[in-house]
């Protein structure tokens, strides 16, 4: 076994040389999009064929066979109907998985058709061994695994890039606020940047040494890798703890840089963005002029507006930890969280579907992966987000590249979001439930109201029924968050403790007409 993790790797470390070695210029970035973009009936099939057709462990293989799709049947589709149109035939007669079925809560259950999976089931074969492994932050256990592989990262390097060069930010500085190790989102952000030479000047993290899953090997992994980049003439940031009430040390960077070379870029969570104007209108820090790249949660008409009253230009990002980079935010903006999805890498349909909490209708995204690179395989698969699609042209460079998919308005279903931070709406329930029901309660005694501040920085309240007495609020919030370390979603749990996302009131549940409990109000009367 210890033979196996060194052959490993030093299969990773000689990935990571051939990834520094070799950057990515703005040329090779619009070669290879066009590329894609132009064989992407050809790299849906080739993925089609080997990672799912020939594999046979792949829940997606079960469902094409169930409707009798075989492979030739499958590349005559897409040939006369082309990608999405296939896609929305397939997710008509039964080929989709569900949130829930794609993190394995649920078994996939069709007319004559029930089978289990696991996380792995659907892990791209190809990469095992030779990728970098992460996981989730809001699952149970150990979260959803999920595997980079730096061709991959690579290609998201190619349409971050783009971005850049969208918006006119090709030289301005950069600054990272985002967690470091063993969160995912500032390693990954780092890693793409390195790779097209637009490396951060500061990188700011919401995780700190000696915080729960900041590990010696974590540490000696971003040494390693600032080694690996002074080799190549490359000064690589590490990530300096700040939590979210210390966002003026963000404003103040941003500052200085305003002075002494001009508009800077920040990029951050929604949130953390909202942090930092506050803390800039607070200490009268001037950081206007600058530009934030948000991510993590939506960016709303209230938090747009506010990021701007401050003189900031603000562009949402939209990603997830199985997909990567999903899309990013349109050059001729009409209105704020107007983004291209990247379809040289992505296909995107949507499905309507009941809500497990709550029993909303909503047009939920489904994703399919085109590029073998993936870590995770994805086919008409929802990772619980939902929202507008339009296609059209625009002028824009991802219009010229013809990423003419745009969408709007994303928000999650069925998942809790706050300061960046996701998690399933049924485990917080699950651990709330149990916890409510130690104290002398039942399920119809506690309500999960989701709900935002002044600024628009998310809250979730948890509403108890006054009638359970056996409870201390401020240690049921502490034992919630214990708890949330306990089963492998420490990096949420540490962020939401530092933001005071979570908050218990002493209020009766709220019902509806046909007294049918509503766990998750989003916008509840004030108790």
């Amino acid at each position: 076994m210890q033979i196996t993790r060194i052959k490993q790797l030093a299969r990773i470390a000689w990935g990571l040389g051939n990834f520094l070695k070799s950057p990515m210029t703005l040329e090779q970035a619009k070669s290879d999009i066009r590329k894609r973009m132009d064989n992407r009936e050809s790299n849906f099939l080739t993925l089609a064929k080997k990672l799912i057709y020939e594999n046979q462990y792949s829940p997606y293989r079960k469902l094409l066979l169930w409707v009798g799709c075989e492979y030739k049947d499958l590349e005559e589709n897409v040939r006369h109907l082309g990608i999405e149109n296939t896609l929305e035939k397939l997710r008509d007669e039964g080929v989709y998985l569900s949130l829930e079925e794609f993190k394995g809560k649920i078994p996939i259950c069709r007319n004559g058709l029930t089978f289990e999976t696991i996380q792995t089931d659907f892990d791209n074969p190809f990469l095992m061994g030779k990728s970098i492994q992460g996981s989730t932050s809001g699952s149970r256990s150990t979260g959803t695994r999920v595997m980079y592989d730096w061709n991959f990262l690579a290609e998201e390097s190619a349409n971050e890039l783009m971005l850049f060069e969208t918006h006119g930010l090709s030289n301005a500085p950069l600054v990272l606020w985002l967690p470091g190790l063993p969160g995912l989102s500032g390693i990954l952000n780092l890693l793409i940047n390195i790779k097209f030479r637009r490396l951060p000047e500061k990188w700011f993290s919401h995780l700190g040494d000696g915080m729960v899953g900041n590990s010696l090997k974590n540490r000696l992994f971003i040494e390693y890798l600032a080694l690996c980049c002074r080799m190549f003439g490359l000064c690589m940031p590490r990530p300096e703890f700040t939590n979210v009430r210390s966002a003026i040390k963000v404003a103040e960077w941003v500052e200085r840089t305003k002075k002494h070379k001009g508009m800077s870029v920040v990029r951050t969570y929604t949130s953390s963005a909202v942090h930092i104007v506050q803390a800039a209108i607070e200490k009268g820090i001037d950081i206007s002029g600058s530009v934030i790249f948000t991510g993590g949660e939506p960016l709303t008409e209230r938090r747009y507006r506010f990021i701007e009253s401050a003189g900031v230009k603000v562009y949402p990002r939209y990603a997830a930890t199985e997909t990567g980079l999903i899309g990013a935010s349109c050059g001729n903006v009409n209105f704020p969280d107007d983004m291209h999805i990247y379809t040289d890498r992505l296909a995107i349909i949507q499905r309507l579907c009941k809500t497990v909490i709550g029993g909303h209708s909503v047009n939920s995204y489904l994703f399919t992966s085109l590029s073998l690179n993936t870590g995770k395989v994805l086919l008409n698969t929802d990772i619980g987000d939902f929202g507008r699609i339009n296609t059209k042209p625009c002028s824009c460079l991802f219009g010229d590249l013809g990423m003419n998919v745009h969408v709007s308005e994303v928000r999650s279903y069925d998942k809790l979001t706050g300061e960046g931070m996701t998690l399933l709406g049924s485990e917080l329930d699950e651990i709330v439930g149990e916890m409510i029901e130690n104290a002398g309660g039942g399920p119809d005694d506690y309500q999960f109201w989701e709900t935002h501040d002044s600024e628009d920085l998310s809250k979730l309240i948890i509403a108890i029924s006054p009638e359970i007495q056996n409870l201390n609020e401020k240690d049921f919030i502490d034992a919630i968050l214990e708890k949330l370390n306990s089963i492998g979603s420490n990096i949420t749990s540490q962020i939401w403790r530092q933001a005071d996302t979570l908050q218990v009131v002493r209020a009766y549940p709220e019902l509806t007409k046909g007294h049918k409990m509503l766990p998750i109000i989003k916008e509840p009367k004030q108790p």
